[in-house]
């Protein structure tokens, strides 16, 4: 997810990428993990690396983890940066916990039909994006396998609008114009107008790939802002 960013924001930070609990090259959880699990881990790693005050900067899912890392270590988390971030308008009282509406890649076919099924699926809210760069992300999708949908179950346990109440470190949101989760940002906005926005021409679920100089302009810029 960062890879296209960390030789820009290296040249002002030290910058570090992890893999979510069951993404990538990490280990699969053996239960469902919540939000509290993932923001641990994210601290458990600072700790192994010996890191006392940080910015975290989480994309998509990765933004529910970081906002609840904010909110469970505060003297650590000097900064937050939230690319499209999965916010909603609070539910009203008694209503039903969101639920994610991500399924979890076909299960495989003797004649491969799943992997194209699979593609076409994610392609439709990536493209336009190098076909090169997709597909490092879909095949990362297909090596998680199932567990591509665990973390989705914990990112609707909050309501993240009022939860970024709850902070009170710097925070920036910054998005694409063209990703999923706008229309989305874009209502829930006005609730919390204190909080500064970066709106990204031509981003999508994939602006750090697509837009990464204009995203670690961004991102660079208000981390140094707001260490200051």
């Amino acid at each position: 997810m960062f890879e296209a960013a960390l030789p820009t924001l290296a040249n002002r930070f030290r910058a570090i990428a992890l893999d979510t609990l069951g993404y990538g090259l990490s280990d699969k959880p053996q239960r469902e993990l919540e939000p509290e699990d993932y923001a641990q881990s994210i601290l458990d790693v600072a700790d192994a690396l010996g890191l006392d005050r940080f910015t975290v900067c989480g994309v998509h899912t990765g933004a529910t983890f970081a906002i609840q890392l904010a909110i469970q270590s505060p003297d650590r988390v000097g900064a937050l940066v939230l690319s499209g971030p999965p916010l909603r308008p609070p539910l009203p009282p008694g209503a039903p916990r969101r639920k994610p509406r991500m399924k979890p890649p076909p299960p495989p076919r003797e004649d491969g039909s799943h992997l194209s099924e699979l593609w076409q699926a994610r392609w439709q809210v990536a493209a336009p994006i190098d076909p090169k760069i997709f597909q490092k992300r879909f095949l990362t999708a297909v090596m998680t396998g199932d567990s591509a949908v665990s973390a989705y179950h914990a990112v609707y346990k909050y309501d993240l609008t009022d939860r970024l109440k709850l902070i009170s470190c710097p925070i920036l949101i910054v998005y694409g114009d063209r990703d999923v989760e706008t229309p989305n940002i874009e209502q829930v906005l006005p609730l919390i107008p204190e909080i500064p926005t970066h709106v990204i021409p031509g981003g999508n679920i994939y602006t750090v790939d697509l837009c990464t100089e204009a995203w670690c302009a961004a991102v660079g810029d208000f981390c140094i802002q707001a260490f200051e």
